[in-house]
């Protein structure tokens, strides 16, 4: 453009576009007359008479051209360094809006995918450490499963290693019986044809993991802990232990006498090498309370062996239950609980722990659920002679 009438000397093809005429329409012509633009008319003005150049922008745009344009305008200099002629760059800020529009929402789709496969890899990556913890337990799993059947395989063998001496053992005792004439003795030796027998039945059906499914009976749980009770409170005394006993009830129930028999006595010579000297234990025996009954849909009893000893560490108190584990080094087998456990979780009963480490207050406490389909909850009097905690 030349002049201050701003003569159109040149102009291209795209500004033909913006002002919709043609060349011809537009060279030789003021700018006024052939494009109706006021706000480009007065930036033109102020370039010609100021000789800066000027940039301006209608991103809005206005109601005769709604798409909005943006002017970049330079001023070309000529004699007395002023403002000969002026160039300008006219550009349609729709396009470059839309441009930034379709970019931004390609920067949301983006964020949006990334948001996802986010997700998905937190997804992967929970189901990855849930594969490998379920890999490892089944990995846990088969090494006991290997070690038990090792086990199972060295018990067989040392049932039929047993048995032969237990063989002799009955009948030298059956000999000896023949000889006494005191009756205290006589007890005595009844009481070692019974534990004899009970050593038998643990060689043979225990050792193997197999059940004794020819001797189903009733029996009574009170005379099943005198029994155990009377024949471990010697070890007791030696150690320094009192073992109380408290009796609410006979405890008539079915089953497998010999398989509460060996729960009984796990229970019982745990506490007693929990214990120290001069320490306590507690075998209590009552009626289920009605809520525990209707937790596991029938009634029964309830038998707890509490001791007065160290008490058990929170970290071993959810691997009590393994098998081969076990906190008495090498005295221990880690077999006892496992196999208690087993045999109460087979007739439908519970076993239940609690145990405290607090200074002075320290001990463990094994509460066994056992049902009685028809139980009668007949009370005992308490025995002379027991002492009984409060």
């Amino acid at each position: 453009m030349a002049g201050p009438n701003h003569i159109l000397r040149y102009v291209n093809p795209a500004f033909c576009g913006l002002a919709d005429k043609t060349k011809d329409d537009l060279i030789g012509k003021p700018f006024a007359e052939v494009v109706f633009w006021e706000g480009c008319l007065a930036l033109l003005d102020h370039v010609y008479g100021t000789g800066e150049a000027a940039v301006h922008a209608e991103p809005e745009g206005t109601e005769a051209h709604p798409a909005g344009r943006s002017y970049t305008i330079w001023p070309i200099r000529g004699a007395m360094d002023s403002s000969a002629e002026i160039l300008v760059q006219v550009d349609e800020t729709a396009r470059i809006y839309l441009q930034a529009l379709a970019m931004n929402q390609q920067l949301l789709l983006s964020g949006v995918r990334q948001l996802e496969l986010r997700e998905i890899a937190e997804s992967l990556n929970t189901q990855l450490k849930f594969e490998i913890a379920e890999r490892q337990r089944m990995e846990r799993a088969l090494v006991n499963s290997e070690k038990l059947a090792v086990t199972a395989k060295f018990a067989l063998t040392m049932a039929h290693e047993i048995n032969n001496p237990l063989a002799a053992m009955t009948n030298l005792v059956f000999l000896l019986s023949s000889l006494q004439t005191s009756p205290q003795a006589k007890a005595f030796i009844a009481m070692m044809e019974d534990q004899i027998q009970g050593l038998s039945r643990i060689a043979t059906h225990m050792l193997k993991f197999h059940r004794d499914t020819n001797k189903l009976a009733e029996f009574k749980l009170s005379a099943v802990l005198c029994e155990v009770s009377d024949f471990y409170r010697p070890q007791a005394d030696k150690q320094g232990i009192v073992v109380h006993q408290r009796l609410e009830t006979d405890g008539a129930i079915g089953g497998f006498r010999s398989d509460i028999v060996q729960v009984v006595t796990n229970l019982l010579l745990n506490a007693l090498d929990a214990t120290s000297a001069g320490g306590q234990v507690t075998i209590h025996l009552y009626p289920a309370p009605r809520w525990l009954c209707e937790i596991h849909a029938c009634c029964g009893y309830c038998l707890s062996i509490a001791d007065t000893g160290s008490g058990i560490v929170s970290q071993d108190r959810a691997r009590i239950y393994q098998p081969f584990f076990t906190t008495k080094g090498e005295r221990g087998t880690g077999l006892g609980l496992w196999v208690s456990a087993g045999i109460v979780d087979r007739i439908g009963g519970s076993l239940r722990v609690w145990s405290s480490r607090r200074p002075g207050r320290s001990g463990t406490c094994f509460s066994v659920f056992l049902p009685a389909g028809q139980a009668t909850f007949s009370s005992l009097r308490r025995r002379p002679g027991r002492s009984t905690l409060p």
